[in-house]
């Protein structure tokens, strides 16, 4: 009985969880509120919940000296549905940075 139900959690998990990978260009904003801030060309701020350890080798985001830098973000988004409301949830996660200006 454990295995099925271990198995329909499985299931149920990835009809409601979607992944998505998308890229844009910003400026790094800083760290605030535990999130990673940019802010696009066009203006819109993108903030991200984490960031992949790949990506965090390659750039210390953490740095204040990255504040202001221009690079070339690429994210995840992962959509899921929480059972208990019904609501859907976003969560982001930067997965590769390129560093655009020295």
């Amino acid at each position: 009985m454990r295995t099925i139900s271990i198995i329909l959690f499985a299931l149920a998990t990835a009809v409601v969880s979607t992944f998505t990978t998308e890229t844009f260009t910003g400026i790094y904003t800083g760290l605030e509120n535990d999130m990673y801030v940019f802010t696009t060309e066009e203006g819109t701020t993108m903030e991200f919940d984490d960031i992949s350890p790949e990506a965090l080798e390659k750039y210390n985001i953490t740095d204040e000296a990255l504040v202001g830098k221009t690079f070339t973000v690429s994210y995840e988004s992962l959509t899921y549905t929480d059972e208990e409301t019904e609501e859907d949830i976003v969560k982001y996660t930067i997965v590769d940075l390129e560093l655009l200006e020295e």
